[in-house]
């Protein structure tokens, strides 16, 4: 039996890797991770220091990662005794929500841009669709704090491009329409016991009892 795919999402360090831990905790579930884009990403830091430079060539990479990465995917929900694998990303983001905030801060060109989109309309067709997107709301003044917290490297705690990132992701959240979508709001703290209990009673509909 195929697994089914499904995906948390939400604009940097929104927490969408603790949906996906949650979401493995409660389900017969198995994940699907990005990993350390810092690390997996050669132009990333680069990108994150000099974006008009280097922002064209980052974002190129992540759409031929995750092309590569869904080739993977199709395997593993024929393969996994899971009954869903869920991402802790959209490949559909990358052109969705960054190339765009890029290009609205003027680190893509014009001619970049269009030639992201266009690579991006063939790419999009080797990406798998989930059946459910679970998108972690947060407020600017949150994604400004949880990126000076953690410190991770290469990640820009730059304000207002922060926030360029932030609204691009409401845009591509809005604009939606692949498949269903659930949003978790951002007040629930999902590292208490009563927010993640707040998620597995919005998640249930979707995803069917939760099997522990």
């Amino acid at each position: 039996m195929t697994a089914r795919y499904i995906v948390a999402t939400g604009a940097v360090a929104a927490g969408a890797t603790t949906v996906a831990n949650i979401v493995m905790s409660r389900w017969n579930a198995d994940e699907l991770l990005e990993g350390q884009i810092e690390k997996l990403n050669p132009f990333f830091i680069d990108a994150q220091n000099d974006p008009a430079r280097w922002g064209f060539a980052s974002q190129a990479h992540f759409l031929a990662a995750s092309a590569e990465r869904h080739e993977k995917l199709r395997t593993r929900l024929q393969d996994t005794s899971a009954d869903i694998i869920i991402e802790d990303r959209t490949p559909f983001e990358h052109h969705g929500a960054y190339s765009r905030a890029n290009h609205e801060q003027k680190t893509l060109s014009d001619r970049e841009f269009a030639l992201l989109a266009a690579l991006n309309r063939e790419i999009e067709k080797q990406y798998e669709v989930p059946a459910l997107l679970i998108y972690r709301e947060m407020t600017d003044e949150q994604l400004v704090e949880r990126v000076l917290s953690r410190a991770r490297e290469g990640e820009a705690a730059d304000v207002v491009r922060l926030r360029a990132f932030h609204q691009a992701f409401e845009r591509f959240a809005d604009e939606w329409d692949k498949s269903a979508i659930v949003r978790v709001p951002a007040d629930w703290e999902l590292m208490a016991p009563e927010g993640q209990e707040q998620l597995v009673d919005l998640l249930t509909p979707h995803l069917g009892e939760p099997t522990r």
